[in-house]
């Protein structure tokens, strides 16, 4: 979600930036008395001359504006998933805290899951209260779900992350033809 995050930034700070260039551009045209290069100056001015709050087509392009606006920083204010998950501090001296990357967790658990026998492939996705296990096996028989989740639940055990993090785990089954 980072990487789409910083890819809408980057777009809509593209937009806002040639936005800004354009519209400069054509308050200097304007200033020297020449036509526009791509806003029609004559059609808008009379048209926005034209309206008054009560318009519909003013009410719709506000109402635009301010839920753009409005999902613009919910998006912005949204936490997402933490970059390091706290472990518990063990045999540390008082006031260190101890913690492990995210995806270092992420990497310890798939590989965790990777381990029961059945299983071909194994991902994990930690957020802060959540880790989603996401596993692939060959066959049903043997209840893999079963060996996956006492495989997750043994791993965030060892980490010390068994009471902070909520494990869930998704199987999905490759039936061999």
């Amino acid at each position: 979600m980072r990487a789409l995050h910083r890819v809408l930034a980057t777009v809509l700070a593209l937009v806002l930036l040639l936005g800004g260039l354009l519209v400069a551009v054509e308050i200097v045209l304007a200033q020297l008395g020449r036509a526009p290069l791509v806003v029609p100056r004559d059609r808008w001015g009379a048209w926005v001359r034209d309206q008054t709050w009560e318009t519909p087509a003013v009410r719709a392009v506000l109402v635009l504006v301010t839920v753009v606006g409005l999902l613009l920083l919910v998006a912005a204010l949204r936490r997402g998933r933490p970059a390091a998950l706290a472990l518990p501090a063990g045999a540390a001296p008082p006031g260190v805290r101890v913690s492990a990357s995210r995806r270092t967790v992420e990497r310890s658990l798939a590989d965790a899951v990777r381990d029961v026998d059945g299983v071909v492939a194994a991902r994990a996705l930690a957020g802060r209260r959540r880790v989603t296990v996401l596993a692939r096996s060959m066959t049903r028989s043997g209840e893999p779900e079963r060996r996956v989740r006492e495989a997750v639940d043994e791993r965030l055990r060892s980490l010390g992350l068994a009471g902070s993090l909520r494990p869930r785990v998704v199987m999905s089954y490759e039936e061999r033809s």
